[in-house]
This record gives C-alpha cells, sequence and structure tokens, in this order.
C-alpha cells in the first residue's frame, strides 16, 4: 500500500501515513447517514485495529482498480442500492459535506466526480449501473479524469463536478498535506 509514498518514506512511515488516513476516513464516514460498505482486498484475523470499521466489510474482485470498482457497483446496484458513491482512504481533504452533495447532485445527473490533483479522481458516484465508465481507461495516470468525462459524455449521460482536491499518493502530495495543517 501506498508504493509511491513508501519509495520516498520508507515502508513503515508510509504505513503509518496509511493508518493516519484511515482515522480521518472513518471519522469522516461515520457521521453521514447512509449504509456504508468497505471493500478489503482479503479479510485476515491478524489485521491491526487500524483496519476495523464498524462497517459492512466485503472482499474486492481481483483486477485491476476499475475491475474492482465496476464489480463493486455492480454487486450494490444489484443488491438493490439506488445511489452508490466510491472513495479511497488516501484524501484527507474529504469532508462530510462534500459527500453530502456528492449525494444530492445525483437526484439531478447521472454521476458525480470529485477531482484530484493529479489527474485522477478521490471521488465516483452514479445512481445507475453504467459499466462502460470502468472500462478502456489507464489507472493511476494523469488521464483518468479526463478520459472518465469522455467516455460519460460518449455515452450521453450527465455528470457534474465536485471540488478540486489532493488525494495522497507520493512525498509532493503528502508535503502539500502537512504543510496545510
Amino acid at each position: 500500500m501506498k508504493t509511491r509514498l513508501a519509495s520516498s518514506v520508507g515502508e513503515e512511515k508510509a504505513l503509518g501515513i496509511y493508518f493516519e488516513l484511515l482515522e480521518i476516513t472513518k471519522k469522516i464516514t461515520s457521521a453521514i447517514d447512509v449504509q456504508k460498505i468497505v471493500y478489503w482486498d482479503e479479510f485476515r484475523d491478524d489485521s491491526p485495529n487500524e483496519f476495523e470499521f464498524e462497517y459492512q466489510k466485503k472482499v474486492q474482485e481481483t483486477g485491476d482498480l476499475g475491475f474492482k470498482m465496476e464489480k463493486a457497483f455492480q454487486n450494490e446496484f444489484k443488491d438493490g442500492a439506488r445511489k452508490i458513491i466510491i472513495i479511497g482512504t488516501d484524501c484527507p481533504f474529504l469532508t462530510k459535506e462534500i459527500i453530502e452533495n456528492a449525494y444530492s447532485r445525483l437526484n439531478d445527473f447521472d454521476f458525480v466526480l470529485g477531482p484530484a490533483l493529479d489527474g485522477g479522481y478521490y471521488l465516483l458516484g452514479m445512481k445507475e449501473y453504467f459499466p462502460f465508465v470502468f472500462r478502456s481507461i489507464p489507472w493511476s495516470t494523469e488521464n483518468v479524469l479526463s478520459l472518465t468525462m469522455n467516455l460519460i459524455q460518449k455515452n450521453n449521460k450527465t455528470v457534474t463536478l465536485l471540488e478540486e482536491l489532493c488525494d495522497i499518493d507520493d512525498i509532493n502530495d503528502f508535503n502539500l498535506w502537512k504543510g496545510s495543517i
């Protein structure tokens, strides 16, 4: 986890930063009155307490980021969800208000995206299952947001953007975060 950050600060410090980001994510999401599900790579009996969320948990499908997100959306819509928002655990600037705003915007738009400074996104929401948005995207590149927007428009769907935030992928992102505190 956080391999680009670990290459600059070391694995132990990167793990500590990841735990800090998990705590921030827990605090933000616990204040929102919606069903919450955490998708993990795997379940382990020896996981540190920092990995414990009091939410429903499921195991992710194996594959790239797009495939994992696609399957999570597919599963939850199949189980009856009407609006779904997915976030990672690496955006310390995310707030309860941003997530609530995203849910609200899904009343009027097919998609909501939270653009990240690096050209990706920190939040994706949709009110129907549209798998095309996960296909033909080179994940973890600076083109993720623009290519996603192009796919949405090409398929004649509506999209709205939230404010641009920084997620923590490398040492520059980390320094931006800590410099803002």
